[in-house]
């Protein structure tokens, strides 16, 4: 008995260490680095060493195709191509890195598509937004032939085409394009270069693949809408006709059957499930004629483990064999099975790599290929970093090949003995400045440092691949014991029981670390690139200023409070940043459309040329399954608030009038349903036209307004953007003849902020988070992807520097806990947990802002083009929040 009793202590001892464990990236207390003998480091802290030998090319591969002899491989990359010798492992760039892309012979634009004829001799490339393809000469890189697949095909004469994928039938002489603005695809005689015939597609149309005996073509379209204009818009009513934020929010009985909004009638966009919204097509190549069409993956509205599905499959490549279809549903993680004999849905093929993660979803298959005896089929995963071994006949994932970051194609050898894969951003970008660093000859821009990768790997053994994949497990996670971190104020055992009940999360635009901070003592930082620091040279053209203040509000905070020299944007630019700090993970549509140059025609008659750009906001075509940040509050009943987050799409008009959101809206793309009605329409969001002075002003209107002298509580979370450090075009009059002045209005902006927030009742149980949505405009002795973190608040450490590896999902994870929200995907779930930001004893002292140095920027000038003044007495009289020993006091 007493043994019984013993084991039943140990028992209860034991269970609550299990239920401590957490997860967390192995590069937890390490700066990002490229290491391509060992490992390397990404800004999410995860490690890449890639398997087999790799090569180092030209970033966004998301193109590639392997010649008959087997002697080459070919990547497509925008108005550009790698050729890969296969035999020696060398890859050659067309044209020369530092040739602009319009001087391309390629074109400005290449997407996607790239087969070989059967000599090997030449390959045909889509030339993307000039609707065009190419046949190229292996050898020598020269564009033998362009036949342009705009034209007259029985009535219709299509324009505006944009070329994409494509498959080739060499016995017949027959090219297969799909046209992404036309939404369709176009069979071309090679023998001729003349068009045979257009077929309607789903929206978008995204891969194509054809079955081995060439009768069906099977099209896998990304799309989710047709995205109309204001009903009557012209090109000469045009800027009379645009409307000042999104018009409804998804899936809405607005969004569905119209609406008016400013006076205006909105068209509406129909229902989100329809045929031709994220599909797959099966259409007969002997009467051009579609004879089936499937709808893979969860479907919207649809409940999934006991949440409600929100974002379409987005399925994008399609594998096909003697009797089924494969295809890669990007947003569910699974492959979709196809019987296209049947002309039914079998089933879906799950994703199984870490049980802890797999209901996290983020893992986005992509790229897929078969072999030759249809047992086996090979997935890159473009939020894995992986490569899945799936055995079609169990259904089972054998298992996972570490890849670089971010990959996107997969092809098999002739003897399938050898995996070619690609990826979009190899070993990451590494510095791009910085004493003694030495520019490469693609240059410094974030997105031309950082290389994509080519990889050949042996195919492995069982024993081979279970060594594989314990390294793609410890290249993205560790367990971590739980019980020994955190505190009362940031506790994981406890997630929403903290004292930090309101959270502020303010997102700023474009910059880098050093360009702050490179001067911060006691952080690891380079003084030489700290362009926006303290005492600094300010000049334009033939006028400088010494001895400049640029950010002192950034220092002084960061000094004031806590800050980290250790934090990374895993976005490049602004179309992946607002989708990673909104707990969204872009997928393969998102990242294929950034990398690509393309022409928005607003009046065109192809609908594709309307389609979203997704810049600041996230579009349907982007949405994850659950969700991001805004779903998983709502499903929890958490109360948010939105200022100027989410509000841009490709199309909008950004005058400095558009004063109410920041936008002028013209092409209807709805906004997330779960953000729409909690998103203020009196905040410019993204527009460099206005400056931040007037975004201060018109938050603190609206906070007064609601949660000082009105009813209603402060939000748990309140989302800011605060966009002018991005920088725009001078403009003496509006008061910006410097490009410093951007960064010293921002500033100036944040410290009056904070500075009301911090003379607020609500002071005392909040949390201000301070980031930047990407690093594109600057440079980091440390890492390209370096930027800003600052948290301010009582509970928030004095005087700190955390030097722990953090990124987009370490500050969704810090917000997930406060506010006891589960992870949404599998980032949030392992990313860095930051515990060492916050103390159990708190400081209520508020914080008082400093003026930039006035000889650069004087920010009551910014404010005349709209007949208002900055009262700055007033502002510097603020009362402090209440102390409760004081009243009672006076009382």
């Amino acid at each position: 008995m007493k043994q019984l009793y013993f084991l039943f202590f140990c028992l209860i001892a034991i269970q609550p260490l299990k239920a401590q464990q957490i997860l967390e990236v192995p590069g937890l207390n390490e700066f990002a680095k490229i290491d391509t003998s060992s490992y390397s480091v990404l800004p999410s802290g995860r490690y890449v060493r890639p398997a087999g030998n790799t090569i180092r090319i030209t970033d966004d591969p998301f193109g590639l195709s392997i010649s008959p002899n087997k002697k080459w491989a070919i990547t497509i990359h925008n108005a550009a191509f790698t050729r890969i010798d296969l035999i020696n492992q060398k890859a050659k760039r067309f044209p020369e890195f530092g040739t602009p892309d319009k001087n391309s012979p390629y074109g400005k634009s290449s997407f996607l598509g790239i087969v070989f004829d059967s000599k090997s001799e030449s390959f045909y490339l889509s030339g993307g937004d000039a609707g065009n393809v190419h046949q190229v000469d292996i050898e020598t890189g020269r564009v033998l032939r362009t036949i342009s697949i705009d034209g007259i095909i029985g009535d219709k004469n299509f324009q505006d085409s944009f070329a994409s994928d494509m498959a080739i039938v060499p016995e017949t002489h027959e090219l297969f394009v799909l046209d992404q603005a036309n939404f369709r695809m176009v069979r071309i005689d090679l023998n001729t270069g003349n068009l045979k015939s257009s077929t309607p597609t789903g929206r978008i149309p995204f891969g194509i693949t054809l079955s081995p005996d060439h009768r069906f073509a099977f099209i896998a379209n990304v799309g989710m809408y047709a995205y109309p204009l204001v009903k009557g818009t012209t090109p000469e009513n045009l800027q009379s006709q645009y409307i000042p934020h999104h018009p409804y929010g998804n899936d809405t009985k607005e969004s569905r059957e119209g609406t008016r909004v400013a006076g205006k009638e909105i068209p509406g966009l129909g229902d989100p499930r329809a045929d031709e919204a994220m599909s797959v097509y099966q259409i007969d190549l002997r009467t051009n004629q579609n004879v089936q069409i499937y709808k893979p993956g969860f479907q919207i509205g649809e409940m999934v483990e006991e949440m409600e599905v929100v974002g379409g499959s987005s399925p994008n490549s399609i594998a096909v064999g003697s009797q089924y279809v494969y295809v890669s549903n990007a947003t569910n993680d699974n492959i979709a099975v196809i019987d296209y004999r049947s002309k039914k849905i079998l089933t879906h093929i799950p994703i199984q790599f870490s049980k802890p993660l797999d209901k996290r979803r983020g893992y986005l298959p992509f790229g897929l290929t078969l072999s030759k005896d249809e047992k086996t089929l090979y997935v890159t995963l473009l939020g894995l970093n992986a490569l899945a071994i799936i055995d079609v006949a169990s259904q089972k994932t054998k298992g996972f090949i570490p890849t670089g970051w971010g990959p996107t194609r997969v092809k098999l050898s002739e003897d399938e003995k050898t995996i070619y894969v690609t990826s979009c951003r190899g070993y990451g970008a590494g510095p791009n400045g910085g004493a003694g660093y030495v520019a490469p000859k693609q240059g410094t821009y974030i997105g031309d440092v950082q290389l994509g990768t080519f990889q050949s790997i042996p195919v492995p053994t069982a024993t081979e691949l279970a060594k594989l994949t314990q390294v793609v497990q410890n290249n993205t996670y560790v367990v971590k014991d739980g019980s020994i971190r955190g505190n009362k104020t940031f506790s994981l055992a406890k997630p929403g029981q903290s004292p930090i009940k309101h959270i502020v999360y303010i997102t700023k635009e474009n910059r880098t670390y050093d360009e702050f901070f490179g001067q911060f003592k006691g952080a690891n930082g380079d003084s030489t690139l700290a362009r926006y620091g303290m005492n600094r040279t300010v000049y334009e053209k033939n006028k400088t200023i010494k001895n400049v203040d640029v950010s002192p509000n950034h220092q002084q905070i960061a000094k004031a409070f806590s800050m980290s020299d250790n934090f990374y944007c895993d976005s490049d630019a602004s179309i992946h940043g607002h989708h990673w700090m909104m707990g969204v993970i872009p997928n393969e549509w998102v990242e294929t459309n950034s990398s690509v140059s393309k022409t928005g025609k607003i009046f065109s008659e192809a609908p594709g040329r309307r389609r979203p750009g997704s810049t600041g906001s996230m579009d349907p075509e982007d949405y994850a399954e659950i969700g991001g940040i805004w779903e998983a509050l709502e499903r929890k009943n958490i109360s948010f608030y939105n200022f100027g987050e989410a509000n841009e799409t490709g199309h909008v008009r950004e005058d400095w009038s558009d004063t109410l959101t920041g936008a002028g809206h013209i092409v209807m793309v709805p906004m997330q349903k779960a953000l729409f009605s909690k998103t203020s329409h009196n905040y410019a969001g993204f527009n460099t036209s206005i400056p931040d002075q007037f975004r201060v002003q018109q938050f603190e209107t609206e906070f007064t307004e609601k949660w000082l002298r009105g009813k209603e509580k402060m939000p748990s979370l309140v989302t800011i953007q605060l966009p002018n450090d991005h920088g725009g075009d001078l403009d003496s009059t509006a008061g910006f003849p410097f490009r410093s002045l951007f960064m010293a209005d921002n500033d100036l902006a944040l410290g009056r902020m904070l500075q009301f927030l911090s003379h607020t009742p609500y002071w005392k149980n909040m949390l201000v988070i301070v980031t930047e949505d990407d690093p594109q405009g600057g440079v980091d002795h440390i890492d390209a992807h370096r930027s800003i973190l600052m948290m301010a608040g009582p509970y928030v450490k004095r005087d700190y520097i955390s030097h722990r590896h953090a990124n987009f999902g370490s500050i969704l994870r810090v917000i997930y806990t406060l506010l006891g929200v589960p992870a949404v995907n599998h980032y949030d779930q392992t990313a860095s947990v930051l515990d060492d930001f916050f103390t159990e004893t708190p400081n209520f002292k508020p914080y008082q802002f400093s003026f930039p140095d006035k000889r650069i920027f004087d920010a009551d000038k910014t404010m005349i083009r709209y007949n208002r003044s900055i009262d700055w007495r007033k502002i510097k009289k603020t009362v402090e929040m209440d102390d409760e020993d004081e009243q009672r006091k006076n009382h």
